[in-house]
């Protein structure tokens, strides 16, 4: 056990441990005379030697007490019985003790240590019972144990203020105790580090669009203070020399992404403090060595700039961030896909005009919505699209609005003859959309049907659950339901909107103007047209909404299908 409890001191403590070895003077001339410990804690049975440094003359061993000792003329000495002994190297006149306590079966590996800075030492315990630890002065340091590894326990010495004291240990079992003496020669000095941000509120950090604000506060005062920055491998890039730095003060770093060199730093860095020579590490962040759209942060007052196609695709990578759009972004009549979706719906801001300019999306062509979902808290503004097709069911601008969508304009031709529904703007609001105008054809169509079908069309949005106000529509509608086969009371029916086709109950359509035309036709099979009052289904057209069960106000047809009504069916309320 002696063996192995020397082997485990030797690899943990030597690295960990600095043994005090009491007041040793360098000399110029040659290192002062001393025994290599001047106190230790054994077991009975337990073997060790000491060693008389400085000297070349052959010293003179002795015991105290044999019966507790045993020291040979070479300074081994061995663990008799319980006890205390204590063993003298003499030299000439000269004669240098070490004070040695033998327990049965209870010892710590040292008994004095040297504790630098915020060392957190680990000694170990053999003891066949339970452990007791009493520190003379808690203000010096604290002591723990962790858990039994055979006959080791580990102890841990966390260093609290400068100075000196004891810890005795107490084998309840036995009554058996030793003592180690622990000096605190240094305290660290760590830091506390606030959140980074970024400035202008933006939610990236770009190399010449924003800075990084790092704050922190020390503990204690420090003489020296550096402020660190790290890249992924570890290396230091850039370094902040603070001199130094009060206690308890708040400082602030602000970095603008670059080396010490001037070159932009790109992707995970790491951040830390170094504080007389003690390191806190802070945590880690990104940093994109240029704007990915060419310009801009993402914040309001520095938006990404899109200003093409692969720019606005890769809109999704940054959504919650600013955009404004500062080029026409020509679709060369190509199909793309929906930019957001329901499970990740856009929360952001994207603006058509930047600088007073507005700019255009021209020349869609395919089978999807641009934008697809807007969440709650996105907002498409001053959008325009031109020459856009869609060549089936739903919408050119976005798919649902939960958000807001003010001030956009789409001109384009929808052809739904595959699906049931379709509007030029969105096909599901829930949000509120504002001064926005439509204008082109929409024409819905189901041939041949066989079973009850229905069919919706309307110009700003097929479904209003939310609030439509002060847009404009001029829209062609057209929708037809032809008739393959005659079923009685089958229930085919045209919902035809200027505005919306269903604007559902709590649902508000305010101060908006049509000046399109509708036109919708439920038309029966060649052999039925002549039988007298045989009807196809029902035709429900009105120049604001087909149906209604919310609230219409202040609205206006100026179209040119005369004799429509504000809403083709629906007992909602019309101002």
């Amino acid at each position: 056990m002696g063996s192995r409890r020397k082997r485990m001191w030797t690899c943990v403590l030597a690295a960990a441990f600095v043994l005090v070895l009491g007041g040793a003077n360098v000399r110029t001339a040659q290192a002062a005379v001393r025994l290599d410990r001047s106190s230790m804690n054994l077991c009975v049975g337990d073997k060790t030697r000491l060693t008389l440094t400085g000297t070349s003359k052959k010293a003179k061993w002795k015991s105290s007490k044999t019966s507790v000792v045993k020291v040979s003329s070479q300074g081994s000495v061995k663990a008799q019985a319980p006890g205390r002994a204590t063993v003298t190297a003499t030299v000439g006149k000269t004669s240098y003790k070490c004070s040695i306590k033998v327990n049965k079966t209870f010892k710590v590996d040292a008994t004095s240590i040297s504790i630098k800075k915020n060392t957190v030492v680990t000694a170990f315990l053999s003891v066949n019972g339970s452990v007791k630890a009493s520190v003379a002065d808690k203000k010096i340091c604290s002591v723990s144990f962790g858990r039994w590894d055979g006959d080791y326990l580990p102890l841990t010495i966390t260093p609290k203020k400068v100075g000196s004291t004891a810890i005795t240990f107490t084998n309840s079992v036995n009554d058996e105790s030793c003592t180690l003496t622990v000096k605190v020669t240094a305290l660290p000095v760590t830091a506390t580090f606030q959140a980074p941000t970024v400035s202008g509120g933006a939610n990236h950090f770009i190399v010449g669009e924003n800075a990084m604000s790092f704050s922190f506060h020390l503990d204690r005062a420090a003489k020296k203070t550096n402020f660190k920055i790290y890249n992924a491998s570890n290396e230091v890039v850039r370094v902040y020399s603070l001199g130094a730095v009060s206690a308890k003060k708040r400082v602030t770093v602000a970095w603008d992404g670059t080396d010490d060199s001037g070159n932009p730093v790109n992707g995970a860095f790491k951040y830390a403090v170094v504080a007389d020579g003690t390191k806190t590490s802070g945590g880690r962040g990104m940093v994109l060595a240029a704007s990915p759209f060419g310009k801009g942060d993402g914040t309001q007052a520095n938006p990404f700039l899109v200003s093409n196609l692969a720019e606005l695709q890769m809109m999704g990578d940054y959504n919650g961030s600013y955009f404004a759009q500062d080029a026409d972004i020509d679709f060369n009549y190509g199909a793309v896909r929906t930019l957001f979706d329901t499970a990740s719906p856009f929360i952001g801001t994207f603006d058509g005009r930047y600088n007073n300019t507005s700019y255009h999306l021209v020349n869609f062509y395919g089978y999807n919505s641009v934008f697809g979902a807007i969440g709650e808290t996105g907002a498409l503004r001053n959008v325009s699209m031109s020459n856009c097709v869609l060549n089936s069911a739903g919408s050119l601008l976005a798919d649902t609005n939960a958000g807001t969508i003010d001030g956009c304009s789409v001109s384009g031709n929808i052809m739904c003859t595959t699906g049931s529904q379709a509007a030029l703007l969105v096909a599901v609001n829930v949000g509120q959309i504002r001064d926005c105008t439509v204008s082109g054809n929409l024409n819905v169509q189901a041939g041949n049907v066989v079973a009850p079908t229905t069919l919706k069309a309307g110009g700003i949005a097929i479904s209003n659950t939310g609030m439509i106000a002060q847009c404009t529509s001029s829209v062609q509608l057209d929708g037809k339901i032809q008739i393959g086969t005659y079923i009685e009371a089958a229930g085919h029916n045209l919902y035809m909107g200027g505005i919306v086709a269903d604007n559902a109950a709590g649902a508000f359509v305010t101060q908006c103007t049509f000046t399109g035309s509708i036109r919708s036709e439920i038309a029966l099979p060649e052999n039925l047209k002549d039988v007298e009052g045989l009807v196809g289904g029902h035709t429900y057209a009105g120049y604001v909404a087909g149906s209604s069960q919310g609230y219409i106000s202040i609205c206006t047809n100026a179209g040119t299908t005369s004799g429509l009504k504000v809403q083709g069916t629906g007992t909602g309320m019309v101002q």
